[in-house]
């Protein structure tokens, strides 16, 4: 069909000139040059074939040109889709390279692409973290300082070159560039995050708190909200502690309390704090009765400790010992209770009320070295050096620590200071004194050496 088609065509052509022919005969001088002698004399109908001719030869060229022109195009996009090919592969060898450790060969890939695209972004990203992984501080900074001379305000970067400084301990670098990702990026929780972990670290709390409070407002998820409000609230406590220790701000310290209390009636630390300022009131007698009061509705151990100490200190050691004797006399399970009261005993010198409520309790009971410790000290200082002498011995015998630790709830950190918040998980008011026969073992992986200096010598 397409053939019959041409063919008709030209011979429609053919007629059509034909007919033109016999109404030109004529013909018609045609000057291609000046001169008389460039002259072409011919019929008029040779002129219009032949420009006929000339404008589908020129079309033909043209549109063959244009196919060439087209194919030469398309073999290059396909040579460049190749190597681009090839450069974006060497990327990602060079990724699973850093996946698995192997830096050098992360590098090299790295460093050929970044021959062919000197402003990857991306490739000086990856090249900066296998640099940081390397310790190579210097590398990393300098590839990090050419994202950030491509794109000054790059989060990534400015996040990675706050990180890189937090680790290695150069705190005021770290906080320039996570300020600097803020400004960039005011919803950047990570950047939030780690710089209220320096401010904690630091001991400023004000600026810890504010910061708190903005990854409040920025985050969306309940169950990280959640965590945060604890995490603000510990904050808030130690800005109060703060004003307490360092301001000696009695009033505004009190109210920061308070304000803990009010959301959290199990703060134990609160009420420890709380407590000091009525003792820097000069009121021990309110002081006592809040420690009290906590403990019985918290059960914590570091409140009786708290009475212990100060009411020695403030000479009222009548006020533990009655406090102490309700609770033998009303938990008389709770062996723990005699053991805390014949240890106070001990340091008052009453060993003879020592020794009566230590050897009350089933030797069996406990299985640190600390009723051991206390009996020991007991004879010795009654000049019962032979029952001294065994129970020394078995106190040797034992793995567990002589001081009772502190116990974090959260992770099992175990200390032998109390503290408000855990240096391990950083999670406040987690700190107790655990009673259950498995807490020393968790107290000896912590790093508690089963040392035996006195028990009652704090």
């Amino acid at each position: 069909m397409y053939i019959i088609t041409i063919i008709i065509s030209v011979l429609v052509l053919i007629a059509f000139f034909e007919y033109l022919y016999a109404l030109n005969p004529i013909k018609v001088p045609l000057h291609y040059a000046p001169g008389h002698y460039h002259i072409i004399n011919n019929y008029l109908i040779i002129y219009i074939f032949s420009a006929f001719l000339i404008g589908i030869a020129l079309i033909l060229i043209i549109t063959i040109l244009n196919i060439l022109f087209q194919k030469l195009k398309a073999l290059l996009h396909k040579r460049s889709g190749y190597v681009k090919t090839e450069l974006d592969n060497s990327i990602n060898k060079a990724l699973d390279a850093y996946i698995k450790g192997q830096y050098d060969k992360g590098i090299d890939l790295i460093k050929k692409y970044l021959f062919k695209y000197p402003n990857s972004i991306g490739a000086h990203l990856l090249l900066a973290k296998i640099y940081k992984h390397k310790g190579r501080i210097k590398e990393c900074e300098s590839a990090l300082n050419e994202v950030l001379n491509i794109e000054k305000d790059n989060v990534s970067a400015l996040n990675e070159a706050g990180n890189l400084y937090k680790i290695n301990n150069n705190y005021d670098k770290a906080v320039f560039y996570f300020n600097k990702a803020l400004e960039a990026s005011p919803d950047n929780l990570y950047a939030i995050t780690q710089l209220k972990d320096i401010y904690i670290k630091k001991e400023k709390w004000k600026n810890a708190y504010r910061l708190s409070k903005l990854f409040l407002s920025e985050s969306k998820d309940k169950e990280i909200k959640k965590r945060e409000e604890q995490v603000m609230l510990g904050l808030k406590y130690e800005f109060g502690k703060y004003l307490l220790e360092s301001e000696n701000d009695t009033e505004r310290s009190a109210k920061r309390f308070n304000q803990v209390l009010s959301q959290d009636k199990n703060f134990v630390p609160a009420y420890i704090s709380l407590g000091d300022v009525f003792i820097k009131k000069n009121k021990p007698h309110e002081a006592f009765e809040l420690w009290e009061k906590a403990f019985l509705k918290t059960g914590n151990l570091a409140l009786i400790i708290k009475i212990e100490d100060v009411s020695i200190k403030t000479n009222h050691p009548e006020n533990i010992i009655k406090f102490y004797q309700e609770l033998v006399y009303n938990n008389p399970e709770r062996w723990e209770y005699r053991l805390f009261l014949g240890k106070l005993y001990i340091r008052l010198e009453m060993i003879d009320e020592a020794l009566s409520n230590l050897t009350a309790i089933p030797t069996s009971i406990f299985k640190d070295v600390s009723l051991n410790m206390l009996l020991a000290e007991c004879y010795y200082k009654r000049g019962k050096y032979n029952d001294a002498s065994i129970n020394f011995r078995k106190a040797l015998e034992s793995r567990f620590p002589v001081k009772l630790p502190f116990v974090c709830s959260n992770c099992g950190f175990a200390s032998l200071n109390y503290s408000s918040i855990c240096p391990s998980c950083n999670f406040w008011n987690t700190f107790n004194i655990k009673t259950s026969g498995t807490l020393y073992e968790i107290g000896t992986k912590n790093g508690l050496k089963n040392n035996v200096p006195s028990f009652v010598s704090e």
